[in-house]
């Protein structure tokens, strides 16, 4: 009996190391966010892929030419589409990446074993309805007024609502890493750097993916892609 309980646990745990789990950043972030967690993953011979969404990370589209939700989570449904037929993953997002896995779990049903939602935003269809973008985006007023809270890039001219969003850097250490080390801080602050003349995140070596909406010319304030 002992025996045979034993051999189901070797099993299960041979069948887990082959699991392959996609990671997917929240607010501010980029693949690399997940950079110790994923060293350690894969040390246990994990397989794992952290995805970049579209203007995050090493992809480099300017966060201004990205004006729907469905643009900016593109790289995570290319990447679920290229899979087989028969290949499952572990979907685990953090944060506004609960968007993401939402809108992902609709389109491959049959290609997600499990989703984590970390911490993250879970709406109920995702990120389609005007509810849906009223819930998904955050409330941040107990830290001020919206200008106060937020640095804002104009990529479509001034008479028209921002493109690009970040939390004050001052800010950032209450909002976004409250929970993370110094180093970890310092980090996120050497690779983001805003162009406030052109209202774009530029990147020293490679983008965070720090816009937090963007907004087609003709629409109120309408797209989260955080």
């Amino acid at each position: 009996m002992g025996e045979e309980f034993a051999g189901e646990v070797v099993m299960k745990e041979k069948r887990l190391n082959k699991a392959h789990f996609v990671l997917v950043h929240g607010i501010g972030g980029g693949g690399w966010c997940w950079y110790k967690i994923r060293c350690l993953m894969e040390n246990s011979n994990y397989r794992v892929t952290c995805i970049d969404l579209k203007g995050a990370g090493v992809d480099q589209t300017d966060p201004n030419t990205i004006l729907s939700f469905e643009d900016y989570n593109k790289p995570l449904i290319n990447f679920l589409s290229s899979l087989d037929d028969n290949e499952n993953v572990i979907l685990v997002g953090h944060s506004a990446g609960g968007l993401s896995l939402t809108d992902a779990i609709y389109k491959f049903p049959n290609k997600i074993s499990l989703a984590v939602f970390l911490a993250a935003t879970m709406l109920k269809m995702g990120y389609v309805t005007d509810q849906d973008i009223k819930q998904g985006v955050p409330d941040l007023s107990d830290f001020g007024e919206f200008r106060d809270v937020y640095d804002m890039g104009f990529g479509l001219g001034q008479d028209l609502p921002p493109t690009t969003l970040i939390i004050k850097k001052g800010l950032q250490r209450k909002i976004v890493y409250q929970l993370s080390p110094q180093e970890v801080i310092l980090l996120s602050h050497s690779i983001i750097i805003f162009d406030s003349k052109h209202g774009l995140y530029d990147h020293s070596g490679f983008d965070t993916g720090s816009h937090a909406f963007a907004a087609g010319a003709n629409s109120s304030l309408d797209t989260c892609t955080i």
